[in-house]
């Protein structure tokens, strides 16, 4: 039984309130921009989400190609991996003004530095994903470039001064844009 329809639709569903979740983040944070100071470092964070979830949301469309039938389990496991981006674009970004009330770097550090480790979790769930559904070896350059990218938000979770989680976000992007090659290219 093809059961792709009902895998994708959820799939949809749940990514769909994700990117909305995400962009309201951003929405926010441009309505408070004269009463509270915005910060590159989240939003650099929200770029590189937005990404991701839109090669995400390209990957299941091209899903049905690779596997037109689910057990419940995998089921299961593709709508954690998508729930994981949701809980990142909701802890990312503040949803409303007041919780911003001492500007986006306030934020950040006191709540939105959370999102990291759900974008991680993202990322080590596909890493699952990628071997268990797809037959993928994780020994291959993607599977070093997703534990670099995976310990990486991690990294910026615990590290306590702004040096340090700003240099992370910077070696971030340019992984994640070869990661988004990679992933164009396979």
């Amino acid at each position: 039984m093809n059961n792709f329809p009902i895998v994708a639709t959820v799939l949809s569903m749940i990514l769909g309130l994700s990117v909305t979740r995400l962009l309201l983040g951003a929405l926010t944070v441009f309505r408070i921009r004269r009463v509270a100071a915005p910060d590159w470092v989240p939003l650099v964070w929200a770029v590189m989400l937005f990404t991701t979830q839109l090669e995400f949301w390209w990957a299941v469309n091209a899903l049905s190609t690779v596997k037109q039938t689910f057990s419940f389990l995998e089921f299961l496991l593709l709508v954690m991996l998508t729930l994981s981006l949701f809980v990142t674009a909701a802890l990312l970004l503040p949803s409303r003004s007041k919780d911003e009330q001492n500007g986006l770097r306030v934020y950040f550090e006191q709540d939105g530095r959370y999102a990291l480790l759900s974008l991680s979790t993202y990322l080590c769930l596909g890493m699952v994903v990628n071997v268990m559904l797809f037959d993928a070896s994780p020994l291959a350059l993607w599977g070093l470039l997703d534990v670099i990218m995976i310990v990486l938000p991690i990294c910026a979770f615990f590290a306590r001064s702004r040096k340090g989680y700003t240099t992370i976000a910077l070696i971030y992007v340019p992984l994640s844009v070869i990661d988004f090659i990679i992933s164009l290219a396979t």
